[in-house]
């Protein structure tokens, strides 16, 4: 391949630097020139942008006439993005399979540190952080070049304050995805255990770690095991459903009291159950699992709040249950909604991290 170099006098042409060109094709009917142009900044030198325009001529025994038809001009930008893709597509780094898909900038584009952080998003949070920047980057291809260059630039810093933003983006939406499970009719345990597996911090900081272990107890399994932050000790979280809003008590008429429903029983004489067991195989978990079950507790989300007299019952109960606590979907998304607020505004005048203990 042989190419054309032109330099500018500076005297002449403050705003050019040089053009490069190369003859792509030279046939008998058709002529086509490349030119890659530099272009500077006339008043202080230095690199604006770069184009590249590629020319057709149509060639004839007597006259070789431009084509605009078939001539192309790309500014600095389309120019980038033409050479990544073509970088991309002739490379063999896009997926064999048909779709649409967002193409990350090339290494060289973005120090290690950079790399690194990316690789560290392996969390879930941090996995639908970064899949929330890629959909943004699908529409708006410029943003992830800014956050790459800015990222490169600033290093940990930028991160620490990309991954809160993108964080409290990841937990708002959590939020309004739990608020909207509770209000449908047809919302299942499972949609429950789904949305809160991904997002355990919606229990609260009362809890240090969901533990990865859900079967201590033969031919049966646990909805969630937690570390409690405070001793350490294991807590099963059992979830069941706001039950379309039914209330959890029933009214005796001839005692004036209130007195748990089937469903509220039901749940109770399970959880009691679970803790039986795993109070029996204690030695053999702590052998097999590597977890205490000493001094387990538990906790069973349930049905809504319903009025005045549901939740005094239900504060009445918690006070006569044993390691148990029961605790309805409002007051789980009460504890969420409060973990999002001090995210959002951890120095707020007497804010402090939230715990569970009060629901009230």
């Amino acid at each position: 391949m042989k190419v054309n170099i032109r330099k500018y006098d500076p005297t002449q042409r403050p705003n050019l630097e040089r053009t490069v060109t190369v003859v792509l094709k030279d046939g008998p009917k058709v002529r086509r020139v490349a030119k890659h142009t530099v272009v500077l900044n006339e008043h202080t030198g230095e690199f604006h942008h770069d184009s590249l325009t590629i020319k057709t001529y149509a060639l004839n025994k007597r006259t070789c006439t431009l084509d605009p038809g078939r001539s192309v001009h790309l500014d600095g930008e389309e120019l980038q993005r033409l050479m990544e893709f073509m970088r991309s597509s002739r490379g063999g780094g896009l997926p064999v399979k048909a779709g649409g898909y967002v193409v990350l900038p090339t290494p060289e584009m973005f120090n290690d540190a950079v790399t690194r952080k990316l690789h560290d998003l392996t969390d879930a949070a941090g996995a639908e952080a970064l899949a929330i920047l890629l959909r943004q980057a699908a529409e708006k291809p410029d943003l992830l070049r800014a956050v790459m260059e800015r990222a490169a630039e600033r290093g940990d810093e930028f991160f620490a304050e990309a991954a809160a933003a993108l964080n409290l983006v990841v937990y708002r939406r959590a939020v309004v995805q739990l608020e909207d499970l509770i209000e449908s009719p047809g919302a299942r345990e499972a949609d429950f255990q789904r949305l809160l597996t991904a997002n355990p911090w919606m229990f609260g900081s009362e809890y240090s770690r969901l533990l990865d272990i859900r079967r201590l107890t033969r031919d049966e399994q646990q909805d969630f095991l937690f570390s409690r932050t405070t001793d350490g000790y294991i807590e099963v979280v059992e979830i069941k459903t706001p039950l379309g809003g039914d209330a959890l008590f029933a009214y005796d008429r001839s005692h004036d009291t209130y007195y748990p429903k089937a469903d509220l029983s039901k749940v109770l004489a399970q959880v009691e159950n679970y803790l039986e067991k795993l109070d029996r195989r204690r030695d053999t978990i702590l052998a097999d699992d590597g977890v205490d079950a000493h001094k387990v507790r538990a906790k069973a989300v349930i049905g809504r709040d319903g009025d005045e007299h549901q939740i005094r019952a239900l504060r009445r109960l918690n006070g006569h249950l044993h390691g148990i606590e029961v605790i309805t979907f409002d007051g789980l998304l009460r504890i969420a909604r409060r973990v999002l607020s001090y995210l959002e505004d951890p120095a707020e005048p007497g804010g402090s991290a939230p715990e569970t203990d009060s629901l009230d």
